[in-house]
């Protein structure tokens, strides 16, 4: 018999977080609950849609467990601890589409989609979301922190509270601090020993004619 799961959030990752619950998990996603100054209907993705704050009342603790589907890291720990004292257990999703061998760790609250590649010796902290990522052996990954599409070497330290974005590449036997944000197409080589922010320079507009350019290519 399938677990009774409540999801936090009214988002497209909500939608998509009890899409693959539903059908890629041993959990039956029951419904749905935000904060009240975020709700505005009854239901949310054809299931009921309850104020957060009295979740409990409608929901047990004892007969239900929750999954924060929400992107912001420091949103994320907020409910998690709010609902950690309401009593709740935590669902974790790690997709079967995924690739990851046995010996690998994971805390609670943790979504691990299915374009993530995931090396042994692994271990990852609670309220973690990692996105199609390559994770390398041994490598550790802290508590509410969110990886989407970042490749790491082995051995490999992310801290808590970290955010990692899209395409980011981090060298092996890397460790990188708490509360550090990396914005997408970054290259990391070398330890970052204290909170910090990383952006990349980006992509140039070039001063050419899309047209002129083509044609070259058909001569």
């Amino acid at each position: 018999m399938k677990k009774n799961l409540i999801i936090y959030g009214v988002g497209k990752f909500a939608e998509y977080v009890g899409y693959v619950f539903e059908n890629d998990s041993q959990y039956k996603v029951i419904g749905y609950c935000i904060e009240e100054e975020f709700w505005k209907e009854n239901t949310f993705f054809n299931k009921p849609l309850t104020i957060f704050d009295s979740l409990d009342s409608e929901f047990s603790p004892e007969d239900h467990s929750l999954f924060i589907a929400v992107g912001s890291n420091k949103i994320r720990e907020r409910i998690y601890n709010r609902a950690a004292k309401m009593g709740y257990e935590f669902a974790s999703y790690i997709s079967s589409k995924s690739s990851h061998w046995e010996n690998l760790e994971t805390g609670k609250n943790v979504f691990i989609d299915e374009g993530c590649t995931l090396q042994p010796f692994i271990k990852i902290g609670n309220n973690t979301i990692i996105f199609a990522s390559n994770i390398g052996h041994h490598s550790i990954i802290g508590n509410h922190s969110l990886l989407s599409v970042v490749t790491t070497g082995g051995n490999v330290s992310i801290g808590d509270d970290c955010n990692i974005g899209l395409n980011c590449s981090i060298k092996q036997n890397i460790s990188i601090s708490n509360n550090t944000i990396i914005g997408m197409g970054c290259v990391i080589e070398k330890d970052i020993l204290e909170p910090s922010v990383y952006t990349h320079k980006g992509t140039i507009k070039r001063d050419l004619d899309p047209e002129k350019i083509s044609r070259l290519f058909l001569k």
